[in-house]
């Protein structure tokens, strides 16, 4: 058998199969790719005190954090300011596809692209956030916030 007559007995649906096979893994691409589910993996903390990074609360930079239910973003970690007026910390990375969409929102952590909802202890609320998220403590010493491993 010549390969045009090969050709033409395979059909198009068979190039069209292998067509999609081939490029299948393309089409979904998480467009925040990490290497780890942790952002701060590669970033070690402080090997005395265990900070990975600190926020001057005085700074103008910070003063989303001076009201209840504020939050800012720095170092792929989410900082906020709970409604009892203590800091609260968790990763910006959603468990359910790894996105770098997580908010603070009424009091909990909320993932704006799929509607994962996670409390302050970094525990599901809904099914969507059922993997969890992780939460890093803080410590407050005058104005500097520390967040930690």
């Amino acid at each position: 058998m010549e390969r045009k007559e090969f050709l033409r007995s395979v059909g198009a649906g068979a190039a069209f199969a292998i067509t999609f096979a081939c490029l299948g893994g393309c089409l979904k691409e998480d467009p925040n790719p990490l290497t780890t589910e942790d952002p701060n993996a590669n970033t070690p903390p402080d090997p005395v005190t265990g900070v990975l990074f600190t926020v001057d609360l005085s700074a103008s930079t910070s003063s989303k954090l001076q009201n209840t239910g504020g939050y800012l973003t720095k170092n792929n970690v989410v900082v906020a300011k709970d409604l009892k007026g203590e800091y609260v910390a968790a990763t910006v990375v959603c468990s359910h596809e790894l996105r770098k969409d997580i908010i603070f929102n009424n009091d909990e952590f909320y993932c704006t692209a799929h509607g994962a909802r996670f409390d302050l202890t970094g525990k599901g609320i809904n099914n969507d956030g059922k993997r969890g998220l992780r939460i890093y403590a803080t410590s407050l010493e005058g104005n500097i916030l520390s967040i930690l491993a």
